[in-house]
């Protein structure tokens, strides 16, 4: 048995998301769970499509908007990830 962050990343997968904005995706689905972030953070199980959604129109975006709610006080790893996918 798989939990939903699980499947959403191998729906992602399937639907042509690059693997490691599919992990991710995934990691962000997961921490949003286990931490019981509130409802307004993105992550619950219904933000799903929507994650797809912006994983296939705005790659680039999204893998930086995922890396900030993940490691927000990391401005290092916030910095380089902007530089490399050309949005700083």
């Amino acid at each position: 048995m798989s939990d939903y962050w699980d499947d959403w990343q191998r729906e992602a997968l399937v639907a042509g998301v690059a693997a490691p904005l599919a992990t991710l995706g995934m990691e962000v689905l997961r921490a949003h769970r286990k931490n019981r972030w509130p409802k307004e953070f993105l992550g619950r199980e219904d933000d799903g499509p929507h994650m797809l959604t912006m994983c296939l129109e705005e790659p680039a975006e999204t893998e930086l908007f995922f890396i900030e709610n993940l490691y927000p006080y990391d401005t290092a790893l916030i910095e380089s990830t902007k530089v490399r996918l050309g949005l700083a």
